[in-house]
């Protein structure tokens, strides 16, 4: 990541004032994208504490890389990319643990980036897009999200990752094509099974979760194989969760850190 950011330095402008420390340069670089990282932090761990320390170790990590080795053209992307390896250094919560809920609306959606803006009334469809989206591993939900919420593409998540681009294409097919998959399975089980006598029956006869059992069913039924490509894209309604904001005065305390310290002193956030 260092590598990419030193070779591909901008001559002037901002960033390059940022090597010579300014401070306000740096700040006016990543506000831009604040809430955003937030968001992104935030739904990834699904806890504000632990969001507000990933961020309080992003943008430090940053700083420092700008100071050393210069800004990247893609200074988005690799702004969230950082946030990402901030997120990934997180402890794991336990899988009893209860989500932090109370006060924090994941599934708001707006209704405006939908091509079915009806859906924002479908309360079930919604929830069921975000509990598939977060029974993914934090390294997968991340990918999925920096993909799918950012639009970071191919191309720009293989740069700041520094893999090759086959692999990340590769990934984010998978994870796209499960996600939309596993949607549309558990609709088709739970919202179409009495439509198909054959869906109903392995359903009844069978323990195993009703993805796997609608999966099955679907490869040998044509007509619930065509009923399933129906539904909403889960993707397209994950894309479309609005923005959580931080909470008020973070934005401007964390500027305070960079503007008002000749040294970063460990200080966190909130």
């Amino acid at each position: 990541m260092e590598a990419a950011a030193a070779t591909s330095a901008r001559p002037d402008g901002p960033a390059a004032r940022t090597r010579t420390g300014d401070r306000d340069a740096f700040v006016s670089l990543y506000r831009p994208d604040f809430d955003g990282l937030f968001d992104f932090v935030l739904r990834s761990v699904r806890d504000r504490a632990s969001a507000a320390v990933a961020l309080s170790d992003a943008l430090p990590r940053a700083w420092d890389i700008f100071r050393e080795l210069g800004a990247p053209h893609d200074v988005r992307g690799w702004l969230f990319v950082i946030a990402r390896d901030a997120v990934l250094a997180r402890p794991r919560r336990r899988r009893g643990d209860v989500q932090e809920r109370e006060g924090l609306v994941y599934t708001a959606l707006e209704a405006e980036r939908l091509s079915d803006p009806s859906l924002t009334f479908d309360r079930e469809l919604i929830e069921l897009v975000w509990d598939t989206a977060t029974a993914l591993e934090r390294e997968d939900y991340s990918l999925l999200d920096l993909h799918v919420r950012r639009d970071l593409s191919v191309g720009e998540l293989a740069e700041q990752l520094e893999l090759p681009r086959d692999d990340v294409a590769w990934n984010l097919s998978r994870l796209c094509d499960w996600f939309d998959s596993t949607v549309r399975l558990a609709l088709l089980a739970t919202r179409s099974r009495h439509n198909c006598g054959g869906l109903d029956g392995d359903l009844s006869a069978n323990s195993a979760s009703i993805e796997r059992v609608a999966g099955r069913h679907v490869r040998e039924c044509a007509s619930c194989r065509e009923m399933s490509t129906r539904f909403a894209s889960a993707t397209e309604i994950f894309a479309s969760f609005a923005p959580m904001p931080p909470p008020p005065g973070l934005r401007e305390q964390t500027a305070d850190l960079f503007l008002t310290e000749p040294r970063r002193r460990r200080r966190k956030l909130l």
